[in-house]
């Protein structure tokens, strides 16, 4: 837990101008302070840092709130409040209101407005635009949605006596024989071990397990059978296998031993900051590694760790119960070269190398996306402005994508208009291809795009404005990306028109 301690504010090196983008910010902190608290390693300075963390997310969520007490990613902008979502603050807002004033009132608002949103047979209906498409697609929509809001409410203390879960429960095993996705399977057991109901869990496990993907002692789940894919989602079902297995009676031939393969696959998806990938991988993964913390923590042991580089310079790190939650590093000079790491004593510490470096954008025949920039406009000005046009085009696997975001750099000595952000061709299909939102994000201007087509094309125009002359400009990079499948992405580049500026 050590990174994500260190790194509360920034988990992930992504903008966050969304209501769900949001919450990155809040629901982590919850897990980290209940691990604290259960193992008393909870600090005033550590509670306060979490707790100002939860306060500025609290009153930025709210504004991301509809008046019928749903929430949505861009507020009141959207037509209706999100039924995903809304379970998701929901819960998160009564989990932090140990620490910090949430009122109540929002929180029964919520399950109020989720409450309505059920059907006759039990399952919950899908309102508002649901940005993690990989939770829609036939029987999978409905249940798979179910099975997140009956948790969520389950989260709250609510058992099966509650009429909502009750009912939500019943719709699950109704449609159980349906499921054929592990992503679904994974949400169902979780959602199953905090109903209690064992017989559910035996069989959803048993299920699982044949289609773990075991290698070099680590284990997790993909959505396809020989891993060769891995994203947010293999980590956010993966989570939710954990989850399920920290959250309830230790399963016959599924202990800790068993919890420590997938914990191990986890640890290795961590970035260096102590999140994962996006943001509901980020906020399950570190739900169950907070829990299996917790039942692995010893208080005691010490451990030293020496690294020794090619030409023999020694970095050591001794931890201790007194620093145990201190994340230490260490810059290593000698790149490339083979590193020697040596552990020494007593516990369990963790060691991550961490590599950073740049690359050529890819072409666009091997992208997902494929992206084009130019800039255009007047040179002899006083104070020229520029037209940047940028053309995307999804290229992917599916048949739509997640939320679209549209990283644009502007020029050395320029600035973006970010009013000034536009979508040229959208009259053909006005649904897809919307600009959601404008974020400045440093000098960068940030697009958030509602979705897109697989071979619709969208072509956007924003302006920068010289703030000062620079000589000898050189290009200024675009990115593209889709919110949830983060491998999914392209860069490019554009130029000035102009010689000098």
């Amino acid at each position: 837990m050590g990174r994500a301690l260190q790194n509360l504010a920034s988990l992930l090196a992504m903008p966050g101008g969304s209501g769900e983008q949001n919450m990155l910010r809040f629901a982590p902190n919850i897990f980290i302070l209940q691990y604290l608290e259960s193992t008393n390693q909870l600090t005033p300075q550590i509670r306060n840092t979490a707790a100002n963390y939860l306060v500025i997310g609290y009153q930025r969520e709210l504004t991301y709130k509809h008046h019928d007490g749903s929430y949505s990613a861009f507020g009141t902008n959207d037509a209706s409040g999100n039924t995903w979502l809304t379970a998701f603050v929901m819960k998160s807002f009564r989990s932090a209101r140990r620490y910090v004033f949430i009122d109540q009132v929002f929180v029964n608002q919520a399950k109020a407005w989720l409450g309505q949103r059920q059907q006759r047979n039990g399952c919950f209906a899908s309102v508002g635009q649901l940005f993690h498409i990989d939770m829609q697609g036939g029987v999978n929509d409905e249940l798979t949605l179910s099975a997140y809001i009956v948790s969520a409410v389950m989260e709250l203390s609510y058992t099966a006596a509650d009429p909502v879960v009750n009912k939500g429960l019943s719709c699950l095993r109704n449609a159980y024989t349906q499921v054929n996705s592990t992503y679904a399977k994974a949400l169902l057991f979780y959602t199953f071990t905090l109903a209690g109901d064992q017989a559910m869990r035996n069989t959803l496990i048993s299920d699982l397990d044949a289609r773990a993907i075991v290698s070099g002692g680590e284990r997790h789940w993909s959505r396809v059978d020989d891993g060769s894919v891995t994203d947010s989602l293999e980590m956010e079902m993966t989570g939710y296998v954990l989850l399920g297995l920290m959250s309830g009676p230790q399963l016959p031939g599924f202990g800790l031993g068993y919890s420590a393969s997938i914990v191990q696959w986890l640890f290795q998806q961590q970035n260096a900051l102590g999140g994962f990938r996006s943001t509901q991988d980020t906020v399950v993964a570190l739900q169950a590694l907070a829990k299996y913390s917790f039942a692995t923590f010893n208080p005691s042991g010490a451990v030293t760790v020496t690294i020794t580089s090619p030409s023999g310079l020694i970095n050591t790190f001794n931890i201790n119960q007194s620093n145990r939650l201190q994340y230490q590093k260490s810059k290593l000079r000698e790149i490339p070269g083979d590193y020697n790491v040596k552990a020494e004593g007593k516990g369990c510490v963790y060691v991550q190398f961490n590599l950073q470096y740049s690359i050529p954008p890819p072409p666009p025949d091997r992208s997902s996306f494929i992206v084009s920039a130019s800039a255009s406009g007047r040179c002899r000005v006083p104070k020229p402005s520029l037209t940047v046009t940028v053309t995307v085009k999804y290229n992917g696997r599916r048949l739509r994508t997640n939320m679209v975001i549209i990283d644009v750099k502007p020029l050395s000595g320029f600035r973006v208009d970010t009013t000034s952000v536009q979508l040229v061709n959208g009259n053909s299909n006005p649904k897809n291809g919307v600009v959601e939102r404008v974020d400045q994000i440093g000098c960068n201007a940030v697009i958030y795009l509602n979705r897109l087509l697989k071979g619709e094309e969208r072509v956007y125009t924003l302006t920068i404005l010289q703030r000062a002359p620079v000589e000898k400009l050189k290009p200024a990079v675009v990115k593209v990306s889709d919110y949830y499948e983060t491998r999914e992405k392209a860069t490019t580049e554009y130029t000035s028109p102009c010689p000098v500026l």
